[in-house]
């Protein structure tokens, strides 16, 4: 990033990011920012590093395994001090929904269980979870049947809800139209 950017305007920054897990170096000096509003795409083969980079922002991967400057929200994951703080910042959707859903769960407890780590009054955190429900077309026969019983695509829909509930400056989505199905 040159000096002439804020990194107040900057919500990603990644500079010359290595990652590495034993010998096997997965991430090999990736650079780029996502100012605010800007959207952006990561597109490689599998096995490329893309989960891997968005893990590293999300504060899943040791610092220990990285190197290079990162930045989410003005705040340097290296830091665990910064995680809550990041997370509560970050909207992340998972590529597989078996990483943050309760499937013993129905969809509008699983809201009650996330909004919980976000401080949010539950009864807005509902009102919030039908509208995005809504727009994220999960049929209101579903809302209080356990997630194992919702279909590929409504377990992804829900997934999507659940990293914008708390309305997150920055979303991370990894790979996010797996098992959604076409809409005519």
């Amino acid at each position: 990033m040159g000096t002439s950017k804020s990194l107040e305007e900057v919500m990603v920054l990644v500079e010359n990011l290595n990652v590495t897990f034993g010998k096997n170096q997965v991430v090999n000096d990736v650079s780029f920012n996502v100012k605010q509003g800007e959207i952006i795409g990561m597109f490689g083969i599998s096995g490329a590093g893309k989960t891997t980079i968005i893990r590293v922002l999300t504060c899943q991967i040791e610092k220990k395994n990285w190197s290079g400057n990162v930045v989410v929200t003005s705040l340097n994951p290296s830091k665990k001090k910064n995680h809550s703080k990041i997370l509560s910042n970050i909207g992340y959707v998972p590529q597989l929904e078996l990483l943050n859903l309760y499937f013993e769960l129905d969809p509008l407890k699983n809201v009650d269980v996330f909004t919980s780590t976000y401080g949010m009054n539950k009864k807005k955190a509902r009102e919030t979870a039908e509208k995005l429900f809504k727009i994220l077309d999960i049929p209101e026969d579903t809302w209080k049947k356990r997630v194992s019983r919702m279909s590929g695509g409504e377990k992804k829909r829900l997934s999507m809800a659940i990293g914008l509930i708390h309305n997150p400056d920055v979303l991370f989505l990894d790979e996010p139209t797996t098992l959604l199905s076409c809409l005519n």
